[in-house]
């Protein structure tokens, strides 16, 4: 099994995109569709997706799009500045606009309030708030989010590594998603590897990061 950190994760995607010249389009789709692979729909038919607006909720979007798309119950949350969104990002939400009104920006108070109420009535939390990039404390409103995804005690996928988890060292940042699913890509992270408690729910998905960009970074060929 590969498993790598934080800095390996990140040369290895930024050698794939800008070496091998991969559109960072179709990683995306592909590990939405990573994670749809293992979710079983015949008993999971309603979800909230909860999103940063980095590339990890460029995944979560994409998710949202491909569930929305097979007439399923959706509700996105998006926490984060839109207007520092990445382009990946930026493409999805286009699309899930057009798809469903349930899109909900999570600014003030009464809006983490209505998602946190709004938690009780899905079956399914998917989180992509944070990817392999966090290495800061989190704060409000992030940890309000977090905090209200581990309350509903509602089944919970995380998107790559749960959000609140250092992707090298495993530590966490004041809160962490207590996951019931970790649907990792291409490579187990060194941080969830190290601890059991997310290591045994792990599933690693291949979306398509070529084998030379891999060995490039981890053996330097």
């Amino acid at each position: 099994m590969l498993v790598v950190d934080r800095d390996q994760m990140q040369k290895i995607d930024t050698y794939a995109i800008d070496e091998l010249k991969i559109p960072s389009l179709c990683l995306v789709e592909r590990a939405s569709l990573a994670v749809l692979k293992n979710i079983d729909l015949k008993k999971r038919k309603t979800f909230a997706i909860i999103v940063g607006v980095g590339n990890n909720g460029a995944d979560g979007l994409a998710l949202a799009r491909n569930l929305l798309a097979k007439n399923i119950y959706v509700e996105v949350y998006i926490v984060g500045n839109l207007d520092k969104a990445s382009n990946d990002f930026k493409v999805n939400f286009d699309a899930v606009n057009m798809l469903t009104d349930r899109v909900y920006p999570l600014v003030s108070l009464e809006e983490l309030a209505m998602m946190e109420a709004n938690l009780s009535e899905v079956s399914t939390i998917i989180e992509g708030i944070f990817g392999t990039g966090l290495n800061r404390t989190i704060k409000a409103p992030y940890s309000f989010v977090i905090e209200a995804i581990n309350r509903s005690l509602k089944y919970t996928i995380s998107i790559d590594i749960p959000s609140g988890l250092d992707a090298t060292s495993g530590k966490t940042y004041g809160n962490v998603v207590d996951a019931d699913l970790i649907v990792s890509m291409q490579a187990m992270k060194k941080g969830v590897y190290t601890n059991s408690a997310f290591r045994d729910k792990c599933l690693v998905e291949d979306i398509g990061i070529p084998k030379l960009a891999i060995d490039k970074i981890m053996e330097g060929k």
